[in-house]
């Protein structure tokens, strides 16, 4: 494992708490309401994402990146089925009235808003090529799983629909389209393409920041079920995860990535499900706003933990 993880982990903390603090700056001194954190993340995930993933796509095929985008299509099931079993044995059916939202918060990580940038942030656009492959696989769970464990029911078009009719999947569709069959981009198209997605990780952390300042975290932190449940999804889920990377030959971006992907804090679409089907919407904003917040250094220091025992 490369030695220069630890100092580039650190660096990125800096980097991302420096984006983060701006974002909370920007609320404090209202530039930023939750109107304009609304837009900042909804351009994220529909814009610049989408904009990143093509981007990382249209690099030019290779032979070794293939094998890496297969290989990070089984480590985003291996992610999924894990956090679905640890999940089912530690939050008992029945065992809360909130434990859809429990086992929703175990499960599914914010891969795309934050997985997508800090892999971005400490890998360069190899690492997004991978993660937006995992992005793929949690996209199919979250609206298959995802639904089935809020409801108790699927709906096939609904999850159809959701799952191939979103701009982050229609672009990562159109990018595994573009580099299987070696399609080149004009660069007067590429280029801008390329300076948007390069906009993902700074908006970002931003928008990370402008969420965190505009949460009620006192709240939150009143909640013992916050607390465990953000140490099951920042460090046992991703401590499993790397048990299990150990005992798999891979290529050191597609190892590191997939634990990114694994490490990343609860998904903002946990707290949209339990909004709309009228769960504890509290409880899940509380998570998602923790471990948010503890993320930006829980991430990075385990790449540096992983560099150690790697």
């Amino acid at each position: 494992m490369d030695t220069n993880l630890t100092v580039v982990a650190a660096q990125a903390i800096v980097k991302m708490l420096v984006m983060v603090l701006i974002g909370v700056l920007g609320v404090k001194i209202k530039v930023l309401g939750s109107n304009e954190n609304g837009a900042l993340s909804k351009f994220v995930l529909n814009i610049t994402c989408p904009a990143l993933c093509i981007a990382s796509y249209a690099s030019g095929y290779d032979p070794e990146k293939a094998k890496g985008w297969f290989l990070s299509i089984l480590l985003g099931i291996i992610i999924h089925v894990l956090g679905v079993a640890m999940a089912t044995i530690l939050v008992k059916k029945d065992s809360s009235p909130d434990w859809q939202v429990m086992r929703m918060a175990i499960v599914y990580g914010n891969v795309g808003f934050m997985g997508i940038p800090l892999a971005n942030a400490l890998f360069g656009t190899d690492a997004v090529f991978y993660i937006s492959t995992i992005s793929l696989v949690y996209s199919i769970f979250i609206w298959s799983h995802g639904v089935l464990t809020m409801t108790g029911s699927m709906d096939r078009n609904t999850m159809l629909k959701k799952v191939f009719f979103n701009p982050n999947m229609v672009c990562i569709i159109m990018g595994i389209i573009i580099f299987f069959l070696r399609i080149s981009i004009p660069d007067a198209i590429l280029a801008p393409i390329q300076s948007i997605g390069n906009c993902t990780t700074p908006i970002s952390m931003v928008a990370a920041g402008a969420i965190i300042a505009t949460s009620d975290i006192k709240s939150a932190l009143k909640s013992k079920s916050v607390y465990v449940l953000s140490a099951i999804r920042l460090f046992l889920v991703p401590a499993v995860f790397f048990v299990i990377l150990k005992l798999l030959p891979l290529p050191t971006t597609v190892e590191l990535t997939a634990f990114v992907a694994a490490a990343c804090p609860m998904g903002a679409m946990v707290t949209m499900f339990a909004v709309e089907h009228e769960k504890n919407a509290a409880l899940a904003s509380g998570i998602f706003a923790l471990t948010t917040l503890l993320c930006i250094g829980t991430i990075p220091a385990l790449i540096a933990v992983y560099g150690i025992l790697g």
